[in-house]
């Protein structure tokens, strides 16, 4: 159950599996949630992304997004704290609380999930992880280019929404990629790459991703 799981999360995906218990219990599929917390961190609760656009923070790097000015943009760890009553007490002074991180990770994810309803099955669980990353309004936008793209499906994300972004495919200056890169590689990463260990923690089938 364990083979090619780090000490971290070996650590932590008991919190996880109570967090999702607790606040999503049909979650279809819980080693995607665990394949996020890898890409975001590593595991590692002190985790910390700083660029002049942002401050990431944490397990599932909820961030503090900044104008030109300095003034700030959206306040991720605000906005959840007031959406969510199980996450009131959450702030910047207690921002890596592992406890509040990997709630706020099932509630936001849950959140995205439950507006996707025009896909199914893994495309799905992949565009919710494209909404965790880039949010929802990008996976919206994304669904209407492809809508307007001759032979490509809405409902798909692997060959339909990921070839379809709006995002910005400049390179960014602190990430190495452009925005829809970072996406694009952020979904493989999560729903290929990284899923497949973490199947037998939770008692999943293999499937083909």
């Amino acid at each position: 159950m364990a083979a090619g799981l780090s000490a971290g999360a070996l650590a932590l995906l008991p919190l996880l599996s109570a967090a999702v218990a607790q606040h999503w219990p049909d979650m279809p599929s819980r080693s995607v949630l665990a394949a996020q917390v890898e890409q975001e961190s590593g595991w590692r609760e002190k985790a910390v992304l700083k660029t002049s656009r942002e401050y990431g923070a944490g397990l599932g790097q909820f961030t503090k997004a900044y104008r030109a000015d300095g003034g700030v943009r959206f306040d991720a760890i605000r906005e959840m704290a007031a959406r969510h009553p199980e996450l009131r007490g959450w702030n910047w002074g207690n921002a890596f609380d592992p406890r509040y991180q990997l709630t706020a990770m099932v509630l936001k994810n849950c959140d995205n999930y439950r507006l996707i309803r025009w896909a199914e099955g893994e495309d799905r669980l992949a565009m919710m992880d494209a909404a965790y990353n880039s949010g929802f309004g990008s996976v919206l936008q994304r669904r209407r280019r492809c809508a307007n793209t001759d032979g490509c499906d809405p409902g798909r994300w692997f060959g339909g929404l990921e070839r379809t972004s709006g995002q910005s495919t400049r390179r960014q200056s602190g990430y190495g990629q452009s925005f829809a890169d970072i996406t694009n590689t952020h979904v493989r990463n999560v729903m290929v790459v990284r899923r497949a260990k973490y199947r037998p923690y939770f008692g999943e089938a293999g499937g083909s991703r």
